[in-house]
């Protein structure tokens, strides 16, 4: 049996730092470029296991922004991020994932989430991810993190906002 030479886990060592930088640097800059309230027009919905509702509602732009992190929760708010690919990395569409932490949202099917998050792309165009109130059980006060993630689960970027539930006017 050969014996490995120390000096050989020395070279795999830095070989496998070089390569991991290498990969850190072709990773694209996704960047958030304003948040806060918003207000969108909604064009539609698809399926999204992944959230308390099932659903993710799709916008179509330009959405509209008061910057702010703090929100009040009423069935109907909208907060959210708009976000690109860096100008400096104009690196065509990226897949990425949406998530969001929240405080926990207990689900009328008897779920307990944390998280919720579905896929996106991030081109060099403004795209949106945000959050609208849609139901009850959803207003819940707290901090609230919406990250952009590459598809391997690393953060890319993220903003929180402080979210106050109750008083809302009767609509």
């Amino acid at each position: 049996m050969a014996r490995v030479r120390p000096v050989s886990y020395l070279t795999l060592i830095f070989w496998m730092m070089a390569r991991l930088a290498v990969a850190e640097e072709a990773r694209p800059a996704v960047e958030i470029v304003d948040w806060g309230l918003t207000g969108a027009k909604e064009v539609g919905s698809e399926p999204s296991p992944d959230t308390p509702t099932g659903v993710n509602r799709l916008v179509e732009g330009p959405v509209e922004v008061t910057r702010t992190t703090r929100i009040h929760a009423c069935i109907g708010t909208s907060f959210g991020v708009l976000y690109r690919v860096s100008a400096a990395d104009d690196a065509g569409a990226v897949p990425i994932k949406v998530v969001v932490l929240h405080p926990q949202i207990s689900t009328p099917d008897g779920r307990l989430m944390e998280k919720s998050s579905w896929p996106d792309t991030a081109v060099s165009q403004r795209r949106y991810a945000g959050w609208v109130f849609e139901e009850n059980f959803e207003l819940v006060s707290g901090s609230w993190t919406i990250s952009l993630e590459d598809m391997a689960g690393k953060e890319l970027t993220s903003k929180s906002f402080s979210v106050t539930a109750g008083n809302c006017p009767i609509s």
